[in-house]
C-alpha cells in the first residue's frame, strides 16, 4: 500500500439513489439486444469525481466493459432504468434491470483490514516490479466489493 492509502467501503443502495450528476462506476455487458446491461453499480463520492473515467474492458466476467462517468439523464423503463452518461468527449447509455447491484462508497478505516475480509483494489506496478495502491475498498457490515 501507499504511504497515505485511503480505505472506503460499500454500502447497499438502489436504482433510484442514481441521481443526474453522479460520478458512477457501472460494470456491464452487452445483451442479446445489441444494449449495454448494467450488473453493478456504485456511485462514487464527489471526491472521487474523474476516478478512471472512460469506457473500457473489464475483467470481472466474459466480455464486461467498466464504465466510469457523469450520469446525464436517467429515464424508468419497463425493464428498470436506462442511464446516459458521459465520459471525455464520449457519450453512452446501458440498461440496469432489478438485478443490478447498486452501492454508494462509504467512508472505511483501516481497521476494515483483517485476514478473510473481501477487499478490491487498483494497483500501479513499479520499475522493481512491486505494486502499490493508494486506495483500497474493503468489506464492512457484511458488504463485500463485488468487484
Amino acid at each position: 500500500m501507499a504511504d497515505s492509502f485511503a480505505v472506503s467501503a460499500l454500502a447497499k443502495k438502489t436504482l433510484a439513489d442514481v441521481k443526474a450528476n453522479d460520478y458512477i462506476a457501472s460494470t456491464g455487458i452487452k445483451g442479446t439486444d445489441g444494449k449495454l446491461h448494467c450488473v453493478e453499480l456504485r456511485i462514487f463520492p464527489e471526491a472521487l469525481r474523474g476516478t478512471a473515467e472512460g469506457q473500457f474492458p473489464w475483467d470481472s466476467m466474459p466480455e464486461a466493459t467498466m464504465t466510469n462517468a457523469t450520469v446525464t439523464g436517467v429515464a424508468t423503463a419497463a425493464d428498470g432504468h436506462t442511464f446516459k452518461v458521459k465520459y471525455k468527449d464520449k457519450e453512452s447509455e446501458f440498461v440496469a434491470g432489478p438485478d443490478c447491484q447498486v452501492f454508494g462508497y462509504v467512508p472505511g478505516d483501516p481497521g476494515l483490514l483483517k485476514p478473510g475480509a473481501a477487499v478490491f483494489m487498483v494497483a500501479q506496478k513499479k520499475p522493481d516490479g512491486s505494486l502499490n495502491a493508494g486506495r483500497v475498498t474493503a468489506e464492512k457490515d457484511g458488504v463485500k466489493p463485488p468487484m
